[in-house]
């Protein structure tokens, strides 16, 4: 099995990557993995995609040690789809309290979150998106175009999780899947000449789909290399994680 991952900052952002990304193996079997776009014209958004990873990464701390809290919290048998909810109700969460602790704005917390949770024994798969991004699944390859105007998390804080969830988190549940990848925006603009159909196609089709080498730790990078050799430029951030399990 193999976890490959690529983070990329625009040649529009000198200073910061508005991106983010994470990924921790759970369990055994389970990974957890996200990617994060920092709204682009909102404030501090690098600060954002970053905070989101910290939340993501603090569940993934607590859900081993759950069962010493509450008795028949058994992490063992839950759904791919309860662990992610747990992921985001926590994240929620966190983000009313660093709102209030911090005195934010709510464009100091808009960010997208493309979360992935695996199982590399049961081959099944759960996708949850806040906002706009990509993922693909054994090669097939889903856009989730929201028209620049993403619905993000964070203009929800003022109502409860379980209120909101359904209307701002899309979902997706996957089974026999040996090849899955999620990906922020970015991996759509980057651009050689003219933004055509067939090349959107194309670039998709290189990290996503494309098998990797057998060494194939670095494939997208080396994809990136190509591209960027060959005159391509990034014009947003990107980053993008894919697990080959075969």
């Amino acid at each position: 099995m193999k976890i490959l991952s690529i983070h990329k900052r625009s040649s529009h952002h000198p200073h910061f990557s508005e991106d983010f990304f994470y990924s921790f193996q759970l369990t055994d079997d389970i990974f957890v993995c996200a990617v994060m776009d920092g709204c682009s014209s909102a404030k501090d958004s690098q600060f954002t995609s970053v905070l989101y990873s910290k939340s993501i990464h603090k569940s993934c701390r607590m859900l081993p040690q759950m069962k010493a809290i509450i008795e028949d919290f058994d992490l063992s048998t839950m759904a791919l789809e309860d662990v992610a909810d747990f992921i985001l109700n926590q994240l929620f969460d966190d983000l009313k309290k660093t709102k209030k602790l911090f005195f934010l704005t709510t464009e100091e917390l808009l960010s997208t979150v493309n979360l992935l949770i695996y199982n590399t024994k049961d081959l099944n798969a759960c996708i949850k998106m806040s906002g706009d991004g990509l993922f693909a699944i054994n090669g097939e390859i889903t856009n989730i175009d929201q028209n620049n105007t993403p619905n993000f998390l964070g203009y929800h804080l003022s109502e409860k999780f379980d209120v909101i969830k359904d209307d701002v988190i899309q979902t997706w549940n996957f089974k026999n899947i040996n090849d899955v990848s999620i990906s922020t925006d970015g991996i759509d603009k980057l651009i050689k000449a003219t933004k055509s159909h067939e090349e959107l196609t194309k670039i998709r089709h290189m990290f996503l789909v494309q098998t990797p080498t057998e060494n194939g730790i670095l494939f997208l990078e080396d994809q990136f290399e190509a591209l960027h050799k060959n005159g391509y430029i990034l014009h947003d951030d990107l980053s993008i994680i894919r697990i080959v399990n075969k």
